[in-house]
């Protein structure tokens, strides 16, 4: 249907006509800022860039240069598939506390010039960017990078009274790994080595950005524990800094950042160079000293501060800017601008979601928009309570804690256990549990916040880094998720074991997804793949006590596949569903043969498990699979699973309506059971979800809980795209 269309569309010759609004939030205007977006596109309209041009406020054209990010995979009637996300990159005006809106549109006009050239020499040990107004050589071995003014920038990290340089380490290996006229990417892998050049202490990967004409470079530098034989061994993080030789005059200078205050702006200048750190305090401690020999540190953890262990399979993301030209680009850190298109243009008028509905009264049905206003208002309070908590705090053995902090930041503590005749003793934190940035992306989708948007980013770069192990032990494990609530991050919650997920119960990767389509963030990308590739190689599927894992599995795969395009994450969502399958129709020979680690219950024949309130998240994502894949037995499956809930007295109270097992978590079965209600025609399911949705959006009891309020909006946001006037009216009374 969405491919007839977009053909028809495109036979019309839609005009294309996005608008895309630029928010300056930190008081300073914005000049030729570089602004990297992503936007999706209907199926069948774009199937090549050539046309895609953008123009400014005035209606002036403005250099810009465009990526295919994905493709529409079921647009298969051509030779060609039309696109369903693309990257932009720009450069931005906008006034302080102003909004500049740029649009998107087909066009046959030439595209005017870049507004500099860009040039990119490779070399045997390197490669030489000039942007114009600087010119640099990033190397790829030895020194980082030296540019004007500053010499042999490097990355030390100090450890058990060694010190381990980047520049230390012979096999790193460095590419050219994206460019335009308007923008080039650099990346840099290999390690932290010691002085003789054989001994190592983290894995890095560092990405160097130019823009044409202007000044500086931005650095986005990770670091990955790798190099343990056991999931607890760690590297212990003595001091890890940014060093550079500055050939200009410095003036001395010594700025430490032990604690979240005082909110220092993560921005210094030395010797005529500027060293900016994004998320300055958020990510303490952290720290800047100029020294009078000229040598300029940029402290990502200063080696004053208590010693952190950094376990096996972690991760930390640094983004930083040097700046040649003078100019103060704190802002460009802290405050970015963002390009964004309304609601609608994500949801109905491309469909790149699925079924989800923009937040709007004309989207909505007239009955229902009261109700769809309570819930965003429910939603929207659960999620400034959630990132009130950070600054409250919490008291723990006599000092204060709260959720900031470089391993911290994004998360939230979930529980403290001061028993220390337990294992599990010590902090609990929440991991992203039920992918938090996704729901709030999807929050953004669906209204255009902008607070939900930027919590996001800060949650998704937390799961990239801390939740997703980047090293197992055990092979095929690589990119497992860590259990939740994690203690202290890395260790089992339940007996403190160090271990990641033992199955998908705790899988997420969505949100990853999410902010590499919209930002066009490489290490997103990066990590989400290596996330959906342990989904493929590892089987988590535990029906039998996990019902989640049906769902999260699948959304992993689901959205793998559309993005990424590779088959094997399309083999591996029909896997899931075979599974289940079998489960609920017993065939026990079939089961074993696809999944030998099911211990398989005749309780549960037709259903999944005890706990309805897993449910939600399985009904959900195997509706989503049912319309993606036309099968036409799917409905009846869901038909019957839910019919196991209903049938069990300890479940469901037929007479109160209500569930009984975790009731609080009825309105993540609404979208699943409305799917049901559709493809069955029978009332009653669209009753029950109905009425559940109504009773907790109008109850509105607020949460805190960064996991209860995954669970709570993950998924129900797109039981509103059934109170829309889009969806279909097939229901009908018993």
């Amino acid at each position: 249907m969405l491919l007839v269309l977009g053909l028809l569309l495109a036979a019309a010759g839609f005009a294309l006509d996005v608008p895309l609004t630029v928010e300056e939030t930190a008081g300073i205007a914005r000049v030729s800022e570089p602004v990297t977006f992503g936007v999706p596109l209907p199926e069948g309209l774009v199937r090549e860039i050539s046309r895609l041009r953008l123009y400014g406020p005035g209606g002036k054209l403005v250099p810009a240069d465009f990526r295919v990010v994905n493709r529409w995979w079921n647009d298969a009637a051509v030779q060609v598939a039309s696109i369903q996300w693309v990257h932009c990159d720009f450069f931005a005006d906008v006034a302080a506390r102003g909004r500049a809106v740029y649009r998107l549109r087909l066009s046959d006009e030439p595209p005017p010039p870049p507004p500099a050239s860009l040039a990119v020499k490779a070399a045997e040990d390197g490669v030489t960017v000039n942007t114009g107004p600087l010119e640099f050589t990033a190397r790829r071995t030895g020194a980082l990078l030296d540019g004007p003014g500053l010499r042999s920038a490097d990355l030390l990290l100090r450890s058990d009274e060694r010190i381990y340089k980047l520049s230390n380490w012979p096999s790193s290996e460095l590419v050219v790994e994206e460019q335009s006229p308007l923008k080039v990417v650099l990346k840099r892998t290999g390690s932290h080595g010691w002085v003789n050049k054989e001994d190592r202490a983290l894995d890095s990967v560092v990405r160097m950005i130019a823009y044409a004409g202007r000044p500086y470079i931005r650095i986005v530098y990770s670091f990955v524990n790798r190099q343990g034989e056991r999931m607890s061994d760690f590297v212990r993080l003595d001091g890890l800094w940014l060093q550079a030789q500055l050939d200009g005059p410095v003036t001395p200078a010594r700025v430490e950042q032990l604690t979240a205050d005082p909110r220092r702006k993560g921005w210094f200048e030395a010797g005529g160079i500027g060293f900016g750190l994004r998320w300055f305090w958020q990510l303490y401690p952290k720290g800047f000293e100029a020294r009078p020999d000229g040598l300029a540190r940029l402290e990502l953890f200063p080696e004053t501060a208590r010693p952190q262990n950094i376990y096996t399979g972690v991760a930390k993301t640094h983004e930083m800017i040097l700046s040649f030209g003078g100019e103060n680009l704190w802002a460009q850190l802290d405050e970015p601008l963002y390009a964004v298109a309304p609601p609608k243009w994500y949801t109905r008028d491309t469909h790149a979601l699925g079924r989800l509905v923009e937040s709007s009264k004309e989207a909505i049905r007239p009955e229902y928009w009261p109700l769809v206003e309570r819930y965003d208002r429910w939603l929207a309070a659960s999620r400034d309570a959630v990132l009130a908590k950070r600054d409250r705090g919490f008291q723990f053995q006599g000092r204060r804690l709260d959720e900031y902090g470089m391993l911290n930041f994004g998360d939230a503590i979930h529980k403290l256990i001061a028993d220390d005749r337990r294992p599990d003793y010590g902090i609990h934190w929440e991991t992203e549990y039920y992918d938090f940035p996704h729901a709030l992306f999807l929050h953004f989708f669906r209204t255009g916040d902008m607070k939900s948007y930027r919590m996001a980013i800060e949650a998704a770069a937390h799961l990239a880094d801390v939740d997703i192990s980047h090293h197992e032990v055990e092979p095929g494990r690589d990119g497992a998720p860590r259990t939740g609530p994690g203690l202290n991050h890395w260790t089992r919650y339940s007996n403190g074991e160090f271990i990641s997920s033992t199955s998908w119960a705790f899988y997420k990767n969505e949100g990853l997804f999410d902010r590499w389509l919209l930002t066009g963030d490489h290490w997103s990308r990066d990590v989400a793949r290596m996330s959906a590739d342990f989904g493929v190689t590892y089987n988590g599927l535990d029906l039998h006590s996990n019902t989640r894992s049906i769902g999260h599995g699948m959304f992993a795969m689901l959205k793998a596949y559309e993005v990424l395009g590779d088959k094997k994450y399309l083999d591996r969502a029909h896997w899931i569903i075979d599974c289940v399958h079998a489960w609920q129709d017993a065939d026990l020979e079939r089961l074993k043969a696809l999944n030998p680690r099911v211990v398989w219950d005749p309780v549960f024949r037709g259903g999944y498990s005890h706990q309805s309130w897993m449910y939600g998240i399985a009904l959900e994502a195997m509706a989503q699979a049912s319309w993606t894949f036309h099968l036409q037995e799917m409905p009846a499956y869901l038909r019957r699973a839910a019919d196991w809930i209903f049938a069990n007295p300890r479940e469901w109270d037929p007479n109160r309506r209500r569930f009984l097992n975790a009731p609080v978590h009825s309105v993540m079965l609404t979208p699943g059971l409305a799917y049901i209600a559709e493809t069955s025609g029978e009332k009653t399911y669209w009753d029950i979800a109905l009425d559940s949705f109504r009773w907790q959006a109008e109850e509105g009891q607020v949460t805190d809980r960064l996991k209860l309020f995954a669970q709570l909006f993950r998924n129900s946001q797109r039981f509103p795209w059934y109170l829309s006037v889009e969806s279909p009216r097939r229901c009908r009374a018993n």
